[in-house]
């Protein structure tokens, strides 16, 4: 197996068990044991289990960015708001063990916390950006007060619908329906703020996200 491969392996089985096991309980033994590697390749790779998951947020934040760039002055429908929000919940439940114990992973591994906070505030700038084009194409009216507590409620949703899912939902994130539910959660925060046509339009998205979900 070449250099390059064992570094993949190692990433991979990392992820797999980080997301299956939860991190804290998974040790650099566990990790080459299931990659069936010696924990001298392992460490000939990475240092610590904390070098492994800085190169996992790096690979998770690549695929996130390009999801909440979202211009100034964009106008997106309704179906563009759905598909933003399908991946950027379909990304998050592949590196779902960064959001299960934030303050904790946050707290044992350097400089992952200011990255964190720089990663929530483009993400709520994107959201931001978002409820503004409704905004001026006339299919959202709300309040500056109302709208800076819309933003909050929506971060709060999409930081967090991980360990919410975990703590009260009974089967796991594998087929999708938990995701599910927690988009249209996304989008029943905006539709009291949506003019028609698009309260109903995202209001038929809501119900077809619930029914995939059953």
């Amino acid at each position: 197996m070449t250099r390059r491969n064992t570094r993949e392996l190692i990433l991979q089985t990392s992820l797999n068990l980080f997301n299956t096991l939860g991190e804290p309980a998974v040790t650099t033994n566990h990790i080459a044991d299931e990659a069936d590697i010696s924990p001298g390749n392992l460490y000939y790779h990475f240092n610590s289990k904390q070098d492994i998951i800085v190169e996992l947020f790096k690979r998770f934040v690549a695929q996130f960015d390009p999801i909440i760039d979202v211009p100034a002055d964009s106008a997106l429908e309704a179906n563009d708001l759905w598909f933003q929000l399908h991946l950027s919940f379909e990304i998050k439940g592949q590196y779902r063990f960064l959001y299960r114990n934030l303050a904790d992973i946050t707290g044992r591994v350097p400089d992952l916390e200011r990255a964190f906070r720089a990663l929530f505030h483009r993400e709520r700038q994107a959201a931001g950006e978002i409820l503004a084009g409704l905004e001026r194409r006339g299919a959202l009216k709300i309040e500056p007060t109302e709208r800076e507590l819309l933003l909050g409620n929506l971060m709060l949703v999409l930081t967090y619908w991980i360990p919410y899912a975990d703590q009260f939902v009974t089967h796991g994130m594998d087929d999708g329906s938990v995701q599910t539910r927690a988009i249209a959660g996304v989008l029943q925060l905006v539709i009291p703020y949506l003019r028609d046509p698009e309260r109903e339009e995202f209001s038929a998205l809501t119900r077809a996200y619930l029914e995939h979900a059953d």
